[in-house]
């Protein structure tokens, strides 16, 4: 821990130095292209060199210039994550973690500035994440913004004895058409006697219009529980329905089409010999995966969607009980929670799994990629159209 942190502050201390030196020999946009390259941290220094770089730097063209190229490109910035616990009815915590190469040590520090206390976590899509539960809100945490979101609407002439189940899913991403961050969730009613029988409703922000709106039910109650990992692929959004019948829901948050009652796998199920099954959903090779944890037999299946089929990609057997898998990383790697709630690092390819020296001795809620962006999120009557393609969107 001491050896990155002490590398990270000589970086920031070299930085102002270095963008003087920049400014005085080179052109404006040959500038304009190394700054795009940098992280946040960095930036938001060189907002002080000189008025000129605090108008580069706060334009929209250079945001999403800057969400191309360091962004969307540097791997060095998924060395960060972000550990989600929570410690009371009242508080969450977040711990900041860096891992280097290879990933055998794990220093990690609480993050501070959390915005919103007892809240879940969905994200992130270009460096913001979606907070909710009590209260719903986005947050960009590397520049320190979070944006309030208006209260969810209800279902239309939603019946008196009814109300909003507490639990719901979630999805938070982009919509490449109309350039709008989006959520989307889908929520159930329960009446006075608990009996659930109305369809699930779906729900979707518009970050462009700061406003929720009706988009219809699905043909019937799920019980969905949320997402372990986050799971954003082209613009899709998945949801696993542990119901009698296991299927899958997914939300498209380009088209708003919803795609109910998707197969699982026809995977084996011995539940007199297995009674610990956990199915999960992530992705993998940037597609849909259906991960299977057998928790008797230490063992870790991935089944790959592709085309309208699943796939079998890998079984792996650990020495470590496995409880769940919790969060991706990069090349295909899974970061999963362990009986005793350890972290490791697991990698089907080379069937290794590592510890990751986080044990705090309670149930965590997720690991996300930290992904730094300069997006503000407070106005967004202020932004401008950039056009980005699903191939540039999060898939982490």
């Amino acid at each position: 821990m001491y050896v990155i942190f002490c590398r990270i502050q000589k970086e920031r201390e070299r930085s102002p130095a270095i963008a003087i030196e920049i400014g005085d020999v080179l052109p404006e946009n040959v500038i304009v292209e190394i700054l795009s390259w940098l992280p946040v941290k960095a930036l938001l220094q060189f907002k002080t060199v000189c008025k000129s770089w605090y108008g580069i730097i706060s334009s929209h063209d250079f945001i999403f210039k800057h969400l191309k190229n360091y962004y969307d490109h540097n791997d060095d910035d998924n060395h960060c994550l972000l550990a989600h616990y929570g410690i009371s009815n009242a508080e969450l915590e977040l711990h900041e973690f860096f891992v280097d190469e290879p990933p055998t040590v794990l220093a990690g520090q609480v993050l501070d500035e959390v915005p919103i206390y007892s809240s879940n976590v969905c994200g992130p899509c270009d460096g913001i994440y979606y907070l909710f539960r009590y209260d719903r809100a986005l947050w960009n945490p590397a520049i320190n913004e979070v944006k309030i979101l208006p209260p969810i609407i209800t279902k239309p002439n939603l019946p008196s004895n009814r109300t909003y189940l507490p639990p719901e899913v979630c999805g938070f991403g982009y919509d490449t058409v109309t350039q709008d961050y989006k959520v989307v969730v889908l929520k159930g009613y329960c009446c006075e006697d608990d009996e659930v029988t109305l369809p699930s409703s779906v729900l979707i922000y518009s970050f462009r219009k700061d406003s929720w709106r009706y988009w219809g039910d699905l043909t019937q109650y799920y019980p969905l529980p949320q997402n372990d990992c986050y799971i954003n692929v082209n613009g899709c959004f998945y949801w696993l329905n542990r119901g009698n019948s296991e299927s899958i829901i997914s939300f498209n948050m380009t088209t708003d089409a919803i795609q109910e009652n998707i197969q699982v796998p026809a995977y084996e199920s011995r539940d007199d010999v297995e009674p610990h099954i956990n199915n999960t959903l992530a992705v993998y090779d940037d597609s849909l995966a259906f991960l299977i944890v057998r928790e008797h037999e230490k063992r870790l299946d991935i089944w790959n969607w592709n085309g309208g089929l699943w796939t079998k990609k890998f079984t792996m057997v650990t020495t470590t009980t496995i409880r769940r898998p919790i969060g991706h990383w990069k090349k295909n790697k899974f970061i999963i929670e362990s009986a005793d709630y350890g972290l490791f690092l697991c990698d089907p390819t080379t069937q290794e799994i590592r510890d990751l020296a986080l044990l705090m001795g309670r149930w965590c809620y997720g690991v996300f990629a930290y992904k730094e962006s300069l997006l503000s999120i407070k106005d967004s009557n202020k932004w401008g159209h950039h056009k980005r393609t699903e191939k540039d969107a999060d898939h982490v």
